[in-house]
């Protein structure tokens, strides 16, 4: 177990370091406007679960907290913008990645599922 352990804590860490920076050199900004939030976090979700160690809950869990995280917190800063216009933009900023991830989540799981039907049958 302390394998499993060791490398997930491993995965998080430079998943979210990796999210962290595109954010602070503004890579973020340039996807909002090409509709990459839209792609770039299922493409991660995907590959981070399939990277991960343990149980389905495990890896799906280790592949979405380092976007939700980003997302929620995101989005608690965002909410606080005075301007209504600024907080729209910037909520929309953040919603972009969780609807993103939501559809990783689904894709990740329905192929999880659909390999284990077929080993059964």
């Amino acid at each position: 177990m302390d394998g499993i352990f060791k490398h997930n804590v491993v995965n998080l860490v430079i998943s979210t370091l990796a999210i962290l920076c595109a954010y602070c050199i503004e890579l973020g900004g340039v996807l909002f406007w090409f509709g990459g939030l839209l792609v770039i976090p299922a493409i991660a979700v995907w590959f981070q679960f399939k990277f991960a160690l343990g149980c389905f809950k495990l890896r799906l869990s280790v592949a979405v907290a380092p976007w939700l995280v980003l997302c929620l917190s995101g989005l608690l800063w965002a909410s606080k913008a005075s301007h209504d216009g600024q907080r729209a933009m910037n909520m929309l900023f953040f919603e972009m990645p969780l609807y993103s991830i939501l559809i990783g989540a689904l894709v990740v799981t329905t192929r999880f599922i659909y390999k284990k039907f077929r080993e059964r049958s």
